[in-house]
């Protein structure tokens, strides 16, 4: 990969992930009335528009990952898959045992108001989008022999988005399995990001790595088919969406086929327009970009850590656009001392580590 194809995906990747704490801001601590009725509001649906990028850059860069085998995919998919519900621990089940999750949360979730371990078990068991990353990577780790070629996979990205309405909330009525199930295809907030649809981003982000890898030599070549593409998919994707856009796109975190393709068909857009422009970004910004894009994991979870824990100050659904404002520039702040100082921590390890091996 060239160096400006690996700059586009720190880009996209960096600038996905910093989006996040004004994104995740909005959804727990702004009222209802600054969703509907605020600029902040209006912007933040438009990013949360954008996690697709961030699934597309995932599934583009797992082509040039050095691990491949079967084996070693289905690890990083289980190590992934035990990160998420660390992640739900510490956001909500902390928070219950401590007592700072606010009563109003708890209560949207359809819950009773209690420290009861129903409840615990229910924020445990929530689907967010590393359980999304983490159950993917063990599909396509099962399915290794069977997607080698680019055209398998975009054929099994295209079922994904085809059927995903068709099985979405299917259950047998059996307590585990449901489960499982609901991480598959769940029409329910308790998984805001199924498999179906929400793993065709990945294949396709896989797909058009796979792309780059048989045109690399030419740049310009590559752009013009991955903007083919991504036209293509957006004009079906509109034109089912005009057809019937509550059953497209009524509801973004399970999506019907029309709503898929055109956040998928806009969001390829970034792989052929970012390249263009990545020459222009100043140096001190890209660095910024990169680190983000490098500790993209880290960033996650301590952002997420950081903002549910602040519920038990702010409340939850509490605050108007002004003050959420001022405290974006405060949980920006601290999760990057955070993140630097876990950084230091692991590079003093190292060292000494490193002394005593020598």
């Amino acid at each position: 990969m060239n160096s400006t194809r690996y700059t586009t995906l720190d880009v996209l990747r960096g600038s996905s992930v910093l989006f996040l704490i004004p994104l995740h801001c909005m959804m727990m601590y702004a009222t209802a009335e600054t969703w509907k009725n605020s600029i902040l509001g209006e912007l933040m649906l438009i990013a949360e528009r954008g996690t697709p990028v961030f699934l597309i850059v995932m599934g583009f860069s797992f082509v040039f990952s050095k691990r491949q085998s079967a084996k070693a995919v289905l690890k990083r998919g289980f190590k992934i898959l035990g990160v998420g519900y660390l992640l739900n621990t510490l956001k909500f089940v902390v928070p219950i045992l401590t007592g700072i999750l606010p009563a109003n949360l708890i209560e949207a979730h359809g819950l009773a108001q209690s420290t009861s371990l129903s409840n615990m078990l229910h924020f445990f068991l929530l689907g967010d989008i590393l359980q999304l990353a983490g159950v993917s990577l063990l599909i396509m780790g099962i399915l290794t022999p069977l997607l080698h070629n680019k055209y398998a996979v975009l054929l099994f990205g295209l079922i994904i988005i085809g059927t995903a309405k068709l099985v979405s909330g299917f259950n047998v009525n059996v307590i585990g399995i449901d489960y499982l199930l609901d991480l598959l295809w769940s029409n329910k907030y308790n998984v805001y990001f199924p498999i179906f649809p929400w793993m065709s981003f990945i294949l396709m982000g896989r797909f058009l790595g796979m792309l780059y890898k048989e045109h690399k030599a030419s740049s310009k070549k590559y752009n013009q088919l991955v903007l083919f593409y991504a036209l293509g998919i957006i004009g079906f994707g509109m034109l089912l969406c005009v057809i019937d856009y509550t059953y497209h796109f009524g509801d973004y975190y399970h999506l019907g086929p029309g709503g898929t393709l055109l956040l998928l068909g806009v969001n390829m857009l970034f792989l052929s327009i970012v390249p263009l422009f990545v020459k222009f970004i100043p140096q001190q910004i890209n660095q910024l970009l990169l680190f983000t894009s490098k500790n993209v994991t880290s960033f996650y979870i301590i952002q997420w850590v950081i903002i549910d824990w602040g519920m038990g100050i702010f409340g939850f659904a509490q605050l108007n656009q002004f003050q959420i404002l001022l405290i974006i520039p405060f949980y920006t702040l601290l999760t990057f001392i955070i993140l630097k100082f876990k950084d230091n921590l692991w590079l003093a390890s190292s060292e000494r580590e490193l002394k005593r091996s020598l």
